[in-house]
Formats: C-alpha cells, structure tokens, sequence
C-alpha cells in the first residue's frame, strides 16, 4: 500500500438496512457483470456492496475491519467476489492481503485469463473458488451460497 493511501481513511461502508443479511463484496471493473452478479446476489437475499475495482474493494474491507474492532471480529463481510484482473490491485493481490492479515472471509475469484499459474496461485493463497469467464452465474451463486450460508 503507497504512503499515501495508508495515511486516508478507509472508504466508508455503505449503510444499510439490511443489517441481518450477510454482506458481499463484488469487485469488477466491467459495470455490466458487477450490476448482474450484485443483481443475482441480492436477489438470493444478500446484501451486496459494489466495488470497481481492487483499491476500492481493498478500502471496504479496511472498513469493516475498523468498524469491526470493538464487535465480532470481521464478522461484517460474509465473502468477497472479485475479479482477477482491475486496475491498480488485481483480485489476488487483495486476496494475499487479507491472507497475510490472517482474515479468513471466503474468497471467489472470476477471470477471463484462467491460466493454470493464476489457479495454482489463488489456490495456495486459499481460495474458496476460481470462475473463468464465461461462466455460469447459478455456479458463482451456488459458490457464494456454500462459502456464506446466510445467517
């Protein structure tokens, strides 16, 4: 992280009041496949936060994380679903963050670029699924329904 992201604020979560459904965090940098997964995901009763791309993400969970610190833990963020390949922090380099943090939220990884080092990579950073694209969005829901049963 460069100087100066570490000395702003993390990105406020958004408020909602949806407070007992368990919250996704959707990371890609295409609008259209963000709006439909979120879209998807809503609709199986989840509360989804939409990011653009691995900075953005990366400051949700810096505020969960923060927001978190007096509760239960990072119990704020149920899983991630993220995109490969964004601008500035791909989705395995925020996925080795939250690794290194020891933050074991459920990761679920799509790409367009699924080459076996990229699988072999998310693999031993431990994570929950990898999608290449195209896929199949009642597998990512599926996906997401095994790594964040709703509470």
């Amino acid at each position: 992280m460069d100087a100066a992201r570490s000395q702003t604020r993390p990105t406020p979560l958004p408020e909602t009041d949806k407070a007992r459904e368990p919250r996704i965090l959707v990371a890609e940098d295409d609008q259209e496949l963000r709006e439909l997964i979120a879209l998807a995901l809503r609709n199986d009763g989840y509360d989804v936060v939409e990011a653009r791309d691995g900075v953005e993400l990366l400051g949700y969970l810096e505020a969960a994380a923060v927001a978190a610190r007096g509760g239960n833990g990072h119990a704020q963020v149920a899983a991630v679903v993220s995109d490969v390949r964004m601008p500035s922090l791909t989705g395995l380099d925020v996925l080795a963050i939250l690794r290194c943090a020891y933050w074991p939220v459920p990761v679920i990884l799509i790409t367009a670029f699924g080459d076996e080092d990229t699988h072999a990579e998310a693999r031993e950073l431990g994570v929950n699924a990898v999608f290449d694209k195209p896929f199949d969005l009642d597998d990512l829901r599926a996906a997401v329904r095994e790594a964040a049963p709703r509470w």
